[in-house]
């Protein structure tokens, strides 16, 4: 099973490519370490505020060890310690059937913004051992636990066309369907290359929802230059079309993704039409891909109906046989004389200094910045550290007169000895962000794929006095962009 997280080389040269504020300081709090065991290890995913509390998702840990669902409530009065819950733990599946719930959430959650439910997705577990969607359901009397029960089991059709292991959110669409991806599975060449499906709720039944694939990727033949792998969640626009990132495929060199529209039929029931957005590496040399290759996140409308992402490797370097550190990417809507979307890239990692391998989603706040995190990069600063630093926290401002490049500020680095790796994308929330780092912390979680102890932990980074809001952005399930801002309409392909 393929994953987002690359081995991917650190380039050393400066491009000047884009105007650049350097960080050499770890700014962050840590407001959490996780332990390992029933405390939850690994969190891959972005937290979810709500009511000014964070809820997420643990790959590993609980009482199976199969992964977890947890809250952090901040302090009454501000100071000392937050408080962390486990909310529920999974239990994968049983021969008999008895604890058939899932395993592994590699995704974060999702809430319904009407009757406090969230959703989300394990990449394993299920009936079937493939995956699962499911709803969490607060208790009624607080002194209940919280209820988990799948609303669909992946591979339940044959040769498993409803898709295999999802790794993405889902998105709450304006008609109160769950949208979302598998990153395997589906009817095309051997075990299939991805899906997007919709879970509709019965109105009557509640309990009840109807699963339906939308789109079969690599539907175009033996080449997938519709794409294959989407790992990332889907955003929506005000007309209801979808937008997301395939990880492989298109027509591209080195199988590079695709970034795509997925537009409902007109009679409501159906199959979607996929339009592909861009093509990486459209234009490749010896390995070299200026516009970059492999999106591993989602998109997000900027306050200008602008759509932006990331790549986890590609861009513009001064050596002409390297991958260079990933890139942030801009697609316009057509316009101007021009019929179909264009990609420009707004800036490209070339030195491990200032980040490497962008892989979570970038979030756009109402003053039109952009924030988001590399995996990897930044200065090593703990004594006795070698190699690249272990990721950052970056902010990109509005952009310039040309409409493509924005000034790059780096507002972290992580440090192996405190967090390493960033994992999800970041939250804003009453001028600061919150986000997950996949290891680090004081826990004693030995990762055979990176070399550093730790289980994990929560940060948060302050964006000072008068920080900007959040916007919709398109994520019409996050409880601050269940509106209209920052959702444009449907463009014209």
């Amino acid at each position: 099973m393929k994953t987002v997280y690359r081995a991917v080389a650190l380039i050393l040269a400066l491009t000047g490519f884009a105007w650049v504020s350097p960080c050499t300081a770890d700014n962050t709090t840590t407001i959490y370490e996780f332990q390992g065991g029933d405390d939850g290890t690994w969190p891959y995913a972005g937290l979810l505020e709500h009511n000014g509390e964070f809820y997420g998702t643990t790959w590993k840990g609980g009482t199976d060890d199969l992964g977890t669902i947890f809250k952090l409530t901040p302090p009454a009065n501000g100071q000392g310690a937050w408080t962390k819950t486990v909310l529920y733990d999974f239990h994968g599946h049983s021969l008999f059937g008895l604890t058939d719930d899932g395993a592994h959430p590699w995704a974060g959650l999702i809430w319904d913004g009407n009757e406090g439910k969230f959703y989300g997705t394990t990449n394993q577990g299920g009936w079937w051992g493939w995956g699962t969607v499911f709803v969490l359901i607060p208790p009624v009397n607080p002194l209940d636990g919280w209820v988990e029960y799948p609303i669909h089991d992946f591979c339940s059709l044959s040769h498993c066309n409803d898709g295999t292991y999802p790794q993405a959110s889902l998105l709450v669409g304006a008609d109160g369907a769950l949208y979302g991806t598998t990153s395997e599975g589906g009817p095309y060449t051997g075990n299939g290359y991805g899906t997007v499906f919709k879970l509709t709720r019965d109105p009557v039944l509640d309990y009840q929802w109807t699963y339906a694939v939308i789109y079969n990727f690599c539907s175009s033949g033996y080449h997938c230059l519709d794409g294959y792998h989407p790992v990332a969640e889907l955003i929506a626009d005000k007309q209801g079309a979808l937008y997301g990132t395939a990880e492989y495929g298109g027509n591209g060199s080195l199988d590079a993704g695709i970034a795509f529209k997925l537009t409902p039929p007109a009679a409501g029931a159906g199959l979607w039409t996929q339009t592909v957005l861009h093509n990486f590496c459209s234009n490749e040399f010896l390995g070299h891909c200026n516009d970059g290759l492999y999106p591993a996140s989602a998109l997000v409308f900027d306050t200008q109906g602008n759509l932006y992402g990331t790549t986890v490797t590609g861009g513009v370097c001064h050596d002409p046989y390297g991958t260079c550190g990933g890139t942030v990417f801009k697609l316009t809507p057509p316009g101007n004389g021009t019929t179909g979307w264009t990609e420009s890239v707004t800036h490209s990692f070339t030195s491990g200094l200032r980040g490497n391998a962008p892989a979570a989603a970038l979030i756009v706040d109402s003053q039109n910045n952009l924030y988001g995190t590399t995996q990897f990069g930044g200065p090593v600063i703990a004594p006795g550290d070698t190699g690249p630093g272990w990721g950052t926290v970056f902010k990109f401002g509005p952009p310039h007169s040309d409409g493509t490049h924005r000034t790059l500020t780096v507002l972290t680095n992580f440090i192996t000895s405190k967090n390493n790796s960033p994992a999800g994308p970041v939250t804003l929330y009453q001028g600061a962000l919150y986000g997950t780092t996949a290891y680090g912390g004081s826990g004693n979680c030995l990762n055979a794929a990176v070399p550093a102890l730790g289980c994990g932990s929560i940060f948060q980074v302050s964006l000072g006095v008068g920080a900007p809001t959040p916007t919709g952005g398109g994520r019409l399930s996050e409880p601050h962009g269940s509106g209209d801002d920052g959702v444009p309409a449907a463009p014209t392909d």
